[in-house]
């Protein structure tokens, strides 16, 4: 015990004083602020508009459409809507499109027909929209008036509404998406920024014939354990420094969020909820530290390390990727079965449990599968950090491993 106290004070002191860690962990602190407060810099950057009616702020729009009509008729009915002609023909307002004198404009060749000519199209521009919007209406206006009916009595049929009541039993998908993405982004972003690590730290010792004197002095066991922990316990402190920052900058910037987001943080994020995802990602990192601590101890120079670790690498972006299907289909066959599979279910098992009903049932079984695939992975890694800690030269097969478990 006093050998691994040592060891693990030694790895944590050495991350901790690690530059490259302090500013990674001010920089997700940082973010973590900002992201936080951003409804409050809507709200300061957006006090000019404040006071303007959504009807107002289309009519700037409006005002400022360019215009060709193909025929006299249109113009004379358009134009007190729309607004007046800014050039003749099509021709002259794709030159000037062309020359950047305007970024847009419409050519209105009939009451619902129409051209947009455009230099460059972004995907925030609502201009063609509000354009197609107002022209529809009044062209409904217009044939409402040949017809001889009374608009006013059709809108206010057309625009009844509709009255409903969501009762949900079980849980409430739509709110959790956005929490189970950015849950999953930390976990996915923490796993393989320490797993390499790990993986690194190990090599360089090796690489350095550093190895051969801690052996002589600590057990194999020891360094592997002390290693894990330091590296679980360094990616818990910053997870809770950006989650605490996170928290610290919502408490004071919620009078300015919108209410359907704090009801999505509030029915989303329960006790229970918040305890599986405790309990699975906790597992899941232990797990994958101890793989990538034992990977690396299978190579003999730092560089060799990315092809090492490269299976598991791998492996992580499927369970990922596997995360990524459950925040969409939750209930799916496959995804169910994955949230059984300790190397995919750190992520899908908590998400499924946020975004559908899960049993009880369901969460013991998978998390005791986590559990004992954890306490195996942990004794496999072992073994292989011993067997590998002192064989220099080419990198050791899973064959050669197999084999010497088996004599």
């Amino acid at each position: 015990m006093k050998q691994f106290k040592t060891v693990f004070k030694f790895e944590l002191k050495g991350m901790l004083q690690s530059k490259s860690m302090i500013i990674t962990t001010i920089v997700m602190c940082v973010i973590a602020l900002i992201i936080t407060t951003v409804p409050s810099f809507m709200v300061w950057f957006g006090n000019d508009e404040s006071g303007k009616t959504s009807d107002e702020k289309n009519l700037e729009i409006v005002e400022g459409f360019v215009l060709v009509y193909e025929n006299e008729e249109l113009e004379e009915t358009l134009s007190p809507i729309l607004g007046e002609t800014a050039y003749s023909n099509q021709k002259d307002l794709k030159n000037a499109v062309s020359n950047k004198e305007v970024e847009s404009g419409f050519v209105v060749h009939d009451y619902n027909k129409y051209t947009y000519i455009s230099y460059d199209r972004t995907v925030d521009s609502i201009e063609q929209m509000i354009f197609e919007s107002i022209l529809t209406s009044t062209n409904e206006q217009r044939l409402f008036a040949q017809e001889g009916i009374d608009s006013t009595k059709v809108y206010k049929i057309i625009d009844q509404p509709i009255e409903h009541e969501n009762i949900t039993l079980g849980r409430d998908a739509g709110s959790g998406t956005v929490i189970a993405f950015a849950v999953l982004f930390v976990m996915y972003m923490l796993i393989l920024l320490y797993g390499n690590n790990v993986a690194a730290s190990v090599a360089r010792e090796k690489d350095s014939r550093t190895m051969e004197l801690l052996i002589t002095s600590t057990k194999p066991k020891t360094l592997i354990l002390g290693k894990v922990a330091a590296a679980g316990l360094m990616g818990i402190f910053q997870v809770s420094a950006f989650l605490l920052v996170a928290f610290v900058g919502f408490m004071l910037n919620k009078v300015n969020y919108p209410k359907f987001i704090l009801d999505m943080i509030q029915g989303s994020m329960t006790m229970d909820t918040l305890v599986v995802y405790i309990l699975f990602s906790v597992l899941g990192y232990i797990l994958y530290l101890f793989i990538y601590a034992s990977l690396g101890s299978l190579v003999s120079k730092v560089e060799d390390v990315g092809k090492a670790v490269a299976p598991i690498t791998l492996l992580f972006v499927f369970a990922y990727f596997a995360a990524s299907i459950a925040m969409q289909m939750p209930d799916n066959t496959i995804i169910k079965v994955t949230s059984f599979i300790p190397f995919v279910s750190l992520f899908t098992m908590p998400i499924r449990y946020m975004l559908t009903s899960v049993s009880l049932v369901s969460i013991l079984a998978s998390s005791a599968i986590m559990v004992l695939t954890v306490l195996l992975f942990a004794a496999s890694s072992i073994y292989i950090y011993r067997f590998g800690s002192l064989n220099y030269g080419n990198k050791i097969k899973l064959k050669e491993i197999i084999k010497s478990f088996k004599r």
